[in-house]
């Protein structure tokens, strides 16, 4: 007894008779095909012949061929696979296994399930090739288990490749949308009005630089558009490598109950603001972000991070990172630091596109904008330490505020109360138009906010 369930353990879970069912009820019924060919694969099988007699099922299905016991076997003899899976006495028997056609969805679910349990096993093998072999390190090892396990789970592997008419069809899908929403781009809004106008919002997939020298705002402009966008309600998660989850707080408790981050950081509260600060903490209520405040974190680190955040909550459309020049890949010697900082910007990219959601990284500018006189408006070339993050990104967007440069000749005031504007230079733009617009920035609240529309100066 004990030997068979040795010998038992050795074998790759499979159920044939549900593989047979579910291929007899299809043959029977198109109800059957309808209900099963969504979600089941051909890899899914065990046998393969039945891998074989089920690509030919769905290939019949997607030319529109009538489908019976005849039609597939002259199929599978045009194939020439005919003799592999049995002939037509094989087939005969499929239909004699599907007693119940309408459980050919049962049939398929225990077919999936031990063809994940199959997966499982592979992959626990790869896990301890690796961990044995000595190549690799433990945490891409880990990145790599933890991404093909979550696909398992979710039955979301996928071919590296797409028909084009596949392709086509998203594209005209996309383009009506935009023609019933007025040409409007159905990116994750920013909540600066002059700024979305240009950008279309963040759009999933793209990889956002948002760079300024220090204490320009960049960590302010970012919070009040991540802010915006859980408002929406957006799933967004913030990395904060510099400040704090207290810190933060902070920030987004004076700009959203416009009380002065100085009389919070004192506690200098008057009833009124007390009130404040209690309408904008029950504004958070509800809203989908998160914070992370981990000093050194890796891109690997930050990816398995956001798959567990999606995983949770189902989606994950927003990621903001501060700031670039704090993170490291780990394995880099000092002087490689250029190469290290490319390396981040390619990884971040990819994460975007694998987890579906914009990711807004915020970066250091070199001196260059403070040592043309002048003009002190940043340029792609002032991105700090390497010319990856410009290549990487999909928009690279400046801030330049007017107080910050000494020998401008003059600010433009807002008004008494709240001072100065910023202007915002969206400087590389992949998939659209470039230009300039013009924010409030309001020091107090340690804030961005949209100007009045005459005084708007947005251009392209």
């Amino acid at each position: 007894m004990d030997e068979d369930r040795n010998n038992n353990v050795l074998l790759p879970p499979a159920d044939i008779e549900s593989e047979m069912a579910v291929l007899g009820a299809m043959l029977k019924s198109q109800d059957a095909r309808a209900d099963v060919s969504g979600f089941l694969r051909p890899d899914d099988f065990y046998l393969n012949e039945h891998k074989e007699i089920y690509k030919t099922i769905l290939d019949m299905e997607q030319k529109g061929t009538g489908i019976d016991i005849t039609t597939v076997y002259s199929a599978l003899r045009q194939r020439k696979t005919a003799d592999m899976v049995g002939g037509i006495t094989y087939l005969s028997k499929l239909m004699d296994e599907a007693i119940v056609v309408s459980n050919a969805k049962y049939y398929a679910d225990t077919v999936v399930n031990k063809s994940r349990m199959r997966q499982l096993i592979e992959e626990a093998e790869k896990i301890r090739e690796s961990a044995y072999s000595d190549e690799l390190p433990p945490e891409d090892i880990l990145d790599s288990a933890e991404q093909r396990i979550l696909e398992i789970a979710h039955k979301t592997q996928k071919t590296s490749y797409t028909d084009i008419n596949d392709v086509l069809f998203e594209n005209i899908k996309e383009i009506q949308e935009l023609e019933k929403n007025g040409g409007a781009m159905p990116g994750i809004e920013t909540g600066f009005r002059d700024v979305d106008r240009i950008l279309g919002g963040f759009q999933r997939t793209d990889l956002i630089i948002l760079a300024a020298r220090p204490g320009v705002g960049k960590t302010a402009w970012a919070l009040n558009a991540a802010e915006h966008a859980a408002s929406l309600g957006h799933k967004v998660m913030v990395f904060s490598l510099e400040m704090s989850n207290l810190q933060l707080g902070q920030r987004l408790l004076s700009m959203t109950s416009s009380v002065p981050l100085e009389n919070i950081r004192k506690g200098d509260i008057s009833a009124d603001e007390w009130e404040s600060l209690s309408a904008a903490q029950d504004s958070f209520y509800g809203l989908d972000m998160v914070i992370d405040e981990s000093s050194s974190i890796t891109p690997i680190e930050m990816k398995n991070k956001c798959r567990r955040f999606k995983q949770e909550k189902g989606s994950l459309d927003l990621v903001v990172i501060d700031y670039l020049q704090l993170m490291s890949m780990g394995g880099y010697r000092i002087e490689q630091r250029e190469k290290e900082i490319a390396a981040i910007t390619r990884s971040i990219k990819i994460m975007a596109k694998e987890l579906d959601c914009a990711v807004v990284l915020l970066s250091q500018l070199s001196r260059g904008p403070e040592q043309r006189g002048g003009d002190h408006m940043p340029k792609l070339s002032d991105l700090r330490d390497s010319g990856a993050i410009e290549q990487d990104a999909d928009v690279v967007i400046f801030l330049k505020r007017d107080d910050y440069y000494q020998n401008d000749d003059e600010r433009a005031q807002v008004d008494a109360s709240t001072g100065l504007t910023c202007t915002v230079n969206i400087a590389k733009h992949r998939s659209g138009p470039v230009g300039l617009a013009t924010l409030a920035w309001v020091p107090r609240y340690v804030k961005f906010g949209n100007l009045a529309p005459e005084q708007s100066t947005a251009g392209f």
